[in-house]
């Protein structure tokens, strides 16, 4: 199923790809602040929904150590949030739609390979901001050394929660709604300071 969802979502993925530009050698420090607000802003309502969907069902998914939202505040904070800022930060209002197990699996695979990819983000922040202003990169730098394992571990689950092939177009068009919902957002966010990302 992860080969058919890495074919399904190729476009989706490109697209989603080119509006995350952490990887410019112009980035500013208020440009990855930004960026890492507009994740805030969609990985709050996604992970809301895919707890509602999934909490209790999958236990080998390990959803309590998949979420992301604690390493985005923690990483926010350093940046200079608190509480009160953090709260009033813009949520994406559109998220994918998650009418069954199959379409949350698929907004889980986005959001697993985002940080299996995180990895080389992560790589050129810490050239990019070697002095440390940036905080410690905790989002990208979720599960550690654990990256791998998680991974596979993610797909032998996905596969064990949907075994029957009939539910892999479901589980696709959920992950494609989730490309195109980060797609949207970043583009929303980001349109009137592209030049600081």
């Amino acid at each position: 199923m992860l080969q058919t969802l890495k074919a399904e979502t190729r476009p989706h993925h490109e697209r989603a790809e080119r509006v995350v530009r952490l990887l410019s050698p112009d980035l500013t420090l208020s440009g990855y602040r930004r960026h890492l607000e507009a994740l805030y802003g969609l990985y709050a309502p996604l992970e809301a929904a895919l707890a509602s969907c999934l909490e209790g069902l999958f236990p080998a998914l390990r959803l309590a150590d998949r979420w992301k939202l604690p390493l985005l505040e923690a990483d926010l904070r350093a940046l200079g949030h608190d509480d009160a800022s953090l709260a009033r930060l813009p949520v994406y209002s559109c998220p994918p739609a998650l009418p069954g197990v199959p379409e949350a699996l698929g907004t889980l695979y986005v959001l697993e390979g985002a940080t299996l990819g995180g990895q080389l983000i992560l790589r050129h922040l810490t050239r990019h901001f070697e002095r440390g202003a940036a905080g410690g990169f905790s989002f990208f730098r979720a599960y550690g050394e654990s990256v791998g394992p998680m991974w596979r571990a993610f797909g032998e689950a996905l596969l064990c929660a949907c075994p029957d092939p009939v539910l892999t177009p479901r589980v696709v068009r959920g992950a494609q709604d989730t490309f195109e919902a980060f797609e949207a957002w970043l583009r929303e966010v980001h349109a009137d300071a592209p030049s600081s990302l």
